[in-house]
């Protein structure tokens, strides 16, 4: 699905979904084309946030049976959300007009200006979970979110190659929610994958009491499992 900013390129989704640790809601704000929620294991429950309407149309048409999905502004339907804490919200907003190679023209249907750019990094500081927002850089958002941890990727878009930064409110994580795209490059993730799929045919074929020994000691090695378990608030100490 071709969507302008969408994040559906070859290194994009794959450096994206390697940042987000497990929750049990994912909320995806702008939703655009959800190249996020299409391409990642499905969360326990899904909101998808839409603000323009037959784009809104279009993702309740496909994914109905496996999100809600919301036609609304996603700062008023953020802003009165019930967050219990597991929740991971991925931003992905039309990016600073100033940033972009071609300024002073809309690319989106719905584009946000300054004053709601600077509306959104206000609501984004005080949600009460996980937060990962996407975009280039810029004065606004490094000054508003100086206080996250960043990451920068190359994305290819209509205009060439460009550097894109990825802004989170959590430490690095030590668990992930779905580990199917770990790996720096396609290379590296078929190596890890053959590997996994390899150790993974060993436990199979190792009688049922040895086999069960060896996933009961590497769960119980906090330095091997690398405490998985941790809440949102032990992740960030």
């Amino acid at each position: 699905m071709g969507y302008p900013g969408g994040k559906s390129g070859a290194g994009v989704y794959q450096t994206i979904i390697n940042q987000i640790p497990p929750h049990e809601t994912y909320i995806e704000a702008f939703a655009g084309g959800a190249a996020i929620f299409r391409k990642m294991r499905p969360a326990p429950s899904s909101l998808l946030i839409e603000k323009h309407g037959p784009q809104a149309a279009a993702l309740d048409f496909e994914f109905k049976d496996q999100a809600t999905i919301i036609h609304g502004d996603a700062l008023d339907v953020l802003g009165s959300y019930k967050f219990t804490g597991r929740e991971f919200v991925y931003f992905d907003p039309p990016y600073v007009m100033e940033t972009r190679r071609v300024q002073n023209r809309d690319l989106y249907a719905c584009e946000l200006s300054l004053a709601d750019h600077n509306q959104l990094l206000g609501l984004i500081c005080r949600l009460p979970c996980m937060v990962m927002i996407s975009g280039y850089r810029s004065d606004l958002y490094d000054r508003a979110l100086a206080d996250f941890r960043t990451i920068e990727y190359e994305a290819a878009t209509r205009g060439g190659m460009a550097t894109e930064t990825l802004w989170m409110n959590y430490a690095p994580p030590v668990a992930l929610h779905d580990y199917q795209y770990i790996g720096d490059n396609y290379r590296e993730r078929e190596n890890i994958r053959k590997k996994a799929n390899r150790w993974a045919t060993n436990l199979k074929e190792m009688p049922a009491l040895e086999r069960q020994a060896i996933l009961s000691a590497i769960a119980a090695d906090p330095a091997i499992s690398g405490g998985a378990g941790l809440s949102h608030q032990e992740d960030r100490r």
